[in-house]
Order: C-alpha cells, then sequence, then structure tokens
C-alpha cells in the first residue's frame, strides 16, 4: 500500500526531472541548430530558410507561418540568422535585396526566389490552359511584379537626380505596373507628396507595403504609400490623378506597350507628366512607339540611354536564392512634360 500511496508523487518528481534534463539538452542543443542555421545561409540561404522554419513549427506547432506572417516577424533567435534575406509573404518564398539609389540611398525591396517564381510560372501556365480555374497566389497569370527589373532604379534615380524637394513635397506620384516597389519606396522617401502604387497583381502590392513596412528603417518614407489594383490594358478605366505619372519595365507585350501609349497620352493630355523606363530588347516598346504615333502625330518619343541595376547570379546554380552582385546595365528613359511634349 505504502508503494501505491506514493507512487504518483514519484511519478511526478520523474516527469519533473525527466522534463528539466529535456529542457538542458534543448539549451545545449539550440546553439548548435543556429550554428547550423548559420552555415547553411552562408551557403545556400533557401535551405537555411526552409531548416529555420521546420524547425520553429516543430518547437510550436501552434505559430504556423501563414499570410503576411513570416518567419522574421517572430523573436525566436534561432531563425534571425536567415531573417536578413529571406521572406514569406503571401504564401510567396522572397529575398531581400538592397539597391543604392542617388540622392536618398540604401532601399531594401522584396524579389521572389527562383524557386518561388519556378511556382508562380507554373500556376500562370495553368490559368493560361484553363481560364475557369480559379487562380490561387495571382489572379491573371503574371509573374513579372515579383522580380525586380533593370530599370527601375534608372527611372528613380532619373527622377530624384532632376527634382528639387520642393517640387517632390508638392508632387503626387503614380506609378504604373508598380511590380516590387522600387520607385514608389524611393520617390517617397525622396519626399514626395504623394505616392500611389499600381498593379494588377495583389502580390507585387504586397511585397511592396512588406518591404516598406519591415525591410526599411522607421521613418524611412515621410508618408505612407497606397496601393491600388489597376490594370493598365483596361481602356474603360480612367487613369488616377497624379502630377506625375511613372512606370517602369511595362513593356514586356506588344499589348502593354500599346496600352501604355493610351495611357502616356491620357496623363499628358490632364496636365500630368510622365517618366517612362524601359529595358533594351522589349517587345512592347516598338509597339508603344507607333500606337504614340497614332494617338499623337506631333509628339517626339526619343528614348534616352541611362543607366539601370540588374544582379548576377552564379552560372552553375541558377536556382540559387544568393541575390548576386549588382551590376550597371544599359537602359532607356522617356520623360514627357506636357507643357512641351503636345503640339
Amino acid at each position: 500500500m505504502a508503494y501505491s500511496r506514493y507512487r504518483p508523487v514519484g511519478k511526478h518528481r520523474a516527469s519533473f526531472f525527466r522534463r528539466l534534463a529535456h529542457a538542458a539538452c534543448l539549451f545545449m542543443f539550440l546553439p548548435s541548430v543556429s550554428l547550423v542555421i548559420t552555415l547553411m545561409d552562408l551557403v545556400r540561404p533557401s535551405y537555411a530558410f526552409t531548416f529555420a522554419a521546420s524547425f520553429r513549427q516543430r518547437l510550436f506547432p501552434a505559430h504556423v507561418l501563414r499570410g503576411s506572417d513570416t518567419i522574421s516577424s517572430h523573436p525566436l533567435w534561432i531563425v534571425s540568422a536567415t531573417s536578413k534575406n529571406m521572406h514569406d509573404v503571401g504564401g510567396v518564398e522572397c529575398q531581400a535585396v538592397t539597391v543604392d539609389i542617388e540622392v536618398v540611398g540604401d532601399i531594401t525591396i522584396l524579389e521572389a526566389t527562383a524557386k518561388a517564381q519556378e511556382s508562380l510560372v507554373e500556376e500562370a501556365i495553368r490559368l493560361d490552359d484553363d481560364d475557369t480555374v480559379p487562380g490561387g497566389i495571382i489572379r491573371e497569370g503574371d509573374v513579372y511584379g515579383s522580380v525586380l527589373w533593370p530599370s527601375a532604379s534608372a527611372v528613380a534615380n532619373h527622377i530624384l537626380s532632376r527634382s528639387s524637394f520642393e517640387y517632390l513635397s508638392k508632387t503626387t506620384i503614380l506609378e504604373l505596373g508598380s511590380g516590387s516597389g522600387l520607385v514608389s519606396i524611393a520617390l517617397a522617401r525622396g519626399g514626395a507628396m504623394k505616392v500611389v502604387a499600381s498593379d494588377y497583381e495583389s502580390v507585387p502590392l504586397q511585397l511592396l507595403k512588406y518591404s516598406e513596412s519591415k525591410l526599411n528603417p522607421a521613418g524611412y518614407c515621410p508618408r505612407s504609400i497606397e496601393t491600388v489594383i489597376f490594370d493598365i490594358c483596361e481602356k474603360d478605366v480612367p487613369l488616377p490623378t497624379a502630377d506625375l505619372v511613372v512606370a517602369a519595365d511595362v513593356m514586356y507585350e506588344t499589348k502593354t506597350g500599346e496600352a501604355l501609349a493610351h495611357r502616356t497620352v491620357e496623363a499628358l493630355r490632364r496636365g500630368s507628366r510622365v517618366v517612362i523606363g524601359c529595358s533594351p530588347g522589349r517587345p512592347g516598346r516598338p509597339a508603344f512607339v507607333e500606337e504614340m504615333k497614332v494617338l499623337e502625330p506631333g509628339l517626339k518619343t526619343e528614348f534616352v540611354e541611362a543607366v539601370g541595376t540588374t544582379r548576377s547570379r552564379v552560372p552553375s546554380d541558377p536556382k540559387t536564392s544568393d541575390p548576386g552582385k549588382q551590376k550597371p546595365v544599359s537602359v532607356l528613359i522617356l520623360d514627357l512634360d506636357p507643357q512641351s511634349s503636345l503640339p
């Protein structure tokens, strides 16, 4: 009887010491895990991100990453090694990319990793094959907005280097096809009175807002950037009001080139300045020029050369999540003022 009477107490004590031993082991084990993650982060960031997420969820299964909730938003020190570069936004694995912009300095934005881009392309193909199937992450099958394109930095540099703070502080800016949002964030930081970033996919706008709020220091932008779903190809929908309309690398198709021509004329006729950036070889640029000749025969649409930014990846590993080194690339800029451009 004595044994059975005190057995629960003994069991409780054994359980207590067992848990204490487990906690001690875990305490000694965590630094090793952190070291492994750190080493993985140096070699293959995407693997480190996946490993850290899996380990964290096994420790704390109630905290499952969903939607805009990311690893970097939780103060668990074992994943801090990867939080600088890898982020999960709305189910899209992204990497942080920092670009040096004239006048305002470094700006950090998000770009989908190579692996995530492949997944988005597969979804785009699925949507293209069967338009009756509802979209998942993307709604129209456009994956271009999750990538940083070369002319974005050129457009931002062109405007900031040629505009006074006084001008920007009184200017409302609309970016068409904002993508990851480098231009919008740069102009907001430059002191623009109001910046509206538009895209016809929601994923790029989510990346933009995440970058604005979490990847850049507090007070980085004087005013919050507004985002809106807007398709430049929907001609029946009027262009949102703005003093300056900008677009970077949206002429990736003939139809977008033609649509941008209509939006450019629409903006100029209402008194807005238009600045467009385009990387060489874009199939939509010839269509843009020809459509502009039809809409405004006397308007000169002469693009000038500028320097944009791209990044080099390791040729032997095209699927790497390493953002690579920045390198200059030649792009084209068109700057149209309504007072001097329209006949």
